[in-house]
């Protein structure tokens, strides 16, 4: 798969090849605005790395070819499923409930939707359905206590929270973007 720098690099030479004569249908009229265009590819050309796979995991699989016009065209498979990930997206708004958040509240919603999504997904993957709809801080301690004295979990679909690595996402991602700070969540004075 290409890399990012190689994708950037051919889509600026897409945008250049449609910003000179191949970019005008028969009547000379171009098709792409070429400043509204250049100002777009400006800003989101900095996204690109988020949308390649990650480093040594190919996530498209080639699963044929077929031809069009007479030129072979490669088939691929996304691993992620594409109804998975347009699912996702149609749950998205979901994940909020009301019409106002404060950006704290707004990332605190959508770090604990993707999550469920994320749950809900792999027990999926695995053919059955979680019995938990919520997650509970409790889980986990219950479950220590549980495979203490009982030698097994009492909730076997708990997963236990990743290390964080750092990475921003979500409302995080976009503030970090604007050089904007998301708002502190410590400890409230009262």
């Amino acid at each position: 798969m290409l890399g990012a720098e190689e994708t950037t690099l051919l889509i600026q030479n897409l945008l250049d090849t449609f910003s000179g004569p191949a970019g005008h249908n028969t009547l000379n009229i171009p098709l792409l605005n070429a400043l509204r265009i250049q100002d777009i590819w400006d800003t989101q050309r900095c996204h690109l790395s988020c949308i390649q796979d990650p480093p040594g995991v190919q996530l498209y699989t080639q699963t044929g070819s077929l031809k069009k016009g007479g030129v072979s065209l490669p088939v691929y498979r996304c691993a992620r499923g594409s109804t998975s990930l347009e699912s996702f997206h149609l749950h998205l708004n979901r994940f909020i409930p009301g019409t106002s958040a404060s950006a704290k509240y707004f990332q605190a919603f959508l770090i604990d939707g993707l999550v469920r999504w994320n749950e809900d997904c792999a027990a999926a993957a695995e053919g059955h359905k979680a019995p938990l709809l919520s997650y509970s801080g409790h889980l986990r301690p219950l479950n220590q206590k549980s495979q203490r004295v009982l030698c097994h979990q009492t909730v076997k679909d708990f997963t236990k929270p990743a290390a964080y690595t750092g990475e921003l996402i979500e409302v995080e991602y976009l503030f970090q973007q604007t050089g904007s700070v998301l708002e502190d969540g410590g400890v409230d004075p009262d």
